[in-house]
C-alpha cells in the first residue's frame, strides 16, 4: 500500500502487507500516524501510534 503526498508528486509512506493465517503483518518506512480498516465495511480499524514501525494486526478469516 501506498500513501501519495497531497501537496504534490511522490509519497509520504508505503506499507506493506503481508497475511500469515489469520495475522496481517504491516511494515512502514514513514514516521507519521497509521490506520488501517481490516474485515470490509463493517470491520474494524486498527490504528497505530507515530513511529510504529511493525505491527501484527488481526485478520479475520
Amino acid at each position: 500500500m501506498v500513501i501519495p503526498r497531497s501537496d504534490g508528486p511522490g509519497e509520504v509512506a508505503r506499507l506493506p502487507l503481508r497475511r500469515r493465517g489469520e495475522r496481517l503483518h504491516v511494515t512502514t518506512d514513514g514516521p507519521h500516524l497509521w490506520q488501517l480498516p481490516t474485515g470490509g465495511p463493517t470491520g474494524t480499524v486498527c490504528a497505530r501510534p507515530a513511529g510504529t514501525l511493525e505491527a501484527e494486526l488481526p485478520y479475520p478469516a
